[in-house]
């Protein structure tokens, strides 16, 4: 399976999207320099009007994920540079809570749905080239939908570009995973909870930090946390509480390059 989409073809299948649009009276103006330049070498979809950056980002999530022509999802982008070549890239994040809520409705277990926090592949992110100009397939994040993606950057695997960090929910809990590009693809490198038993007495949390190790790319540490007491009632599945953070080290991961993923030594916080 090709991976990767170019925009010659997604340019393609935009025109005629627009033109059947056209034939139905939709008079909308499309960005025509824009489209131009994006067939030009060194010009990015980031540098076109937010009309056009849309339109182009609508298709392409139609096509890839074949939505329905009703379907009512959002999505977000999020700008930065993600590898040396010092153009800006981004991670487009899509929720399709609607479409979780309508097909747990259809199949008759809406109740089980509803008690799971509809669970399951309505989240998603894209990454985009900058300087290729081309989206990678959708990656899904299997979590609640009832909260987007939450999407931030860092420098973990070097100091002039940054990596991609992902937060999402399952229930009263939340996850962080980060992402590593391989051979330009995000793969991922790094999986730990944020927080876990929102709202029960059995609550737990956690903080991080990336401090450089013995090797280029920086170890993860997490700390023992705390969740701030909310002042009201709360629904454990999309309330976002505060995390107290403090100094007590609980594990230290290390990157290993020939896994491509990083461990931690069982016993002890400094492995």
């Amino acid at each position: 399976m090709i991976r990767i989409i170019s925009f010659t073809l997604l340019i393609v299948l935009f025109s005629c999207d627009d033109k059947h649009s056209n034939q139905k009276g939709n008079s909308s103006g499309i960005d025509l320099e824009a489209r131009r330049k994006l067939n030009q070498r060194n010009y990015s979809l980031l540098d076109s009007s937010a009309y056009f950056v849309d339109s182009v980002i609508r298709s392409f999530i139609n096509q890839t994920l074949q939505t329905s022509q009703n379907e009512d999802y959002t999505f977000e982008i999020h700008r930065a540079q993600l590898n040396p070549d010092q153009v800006t890239d981004a991670i487009i994040s899509v929720n399709r809570l609607s479409y979780a809520q309508n097909k747990a409705a259809l199949s008759g277990y809406q109740a089980q749905a509803e008690n799971l926090g509809y669970m399951g592949p309505f989240n998603l992110f894209i990454y985009y080239d900058g300087a290729n100009n081309s989206f990678e397939i959708p990656t899904p994040v299997p979590s609640s939908p009832l909260l987007p993606l939450r999407i931030s950057f860092e420098h973990i695997s070097s100091n002039k570009y940054k990596d991609l960090v992902v937060d999402f929910r399952i229930r009263n809990s939340s996850y962080k995973e980060i992402y590593f590009l391989f051979n330009n693809k995000p793969s991922k490198v790094f999986q730990w909870k944020n927080f876990d038993g929102l709202g029960t007495k059995e609550s737990e949390a956690y903080s991080f930090e990336f401090n450089p190790g013995n090797g280029p790319v920086r170890d993860v540490l997490v700390f023992n946390a705390k969740i701030e007491q909310p002042i009201k009632a709360i629904d454990p599945f999309i309330y976002k509480p505060t995390i107290l953070g403090s100094q007590e080290l609980i594990k230290r991961f290390f990157y290993i390059p020939a896994q491509g993923k990083f461990f931690s030594t069982k016993d002890g916080p400094e492995g």
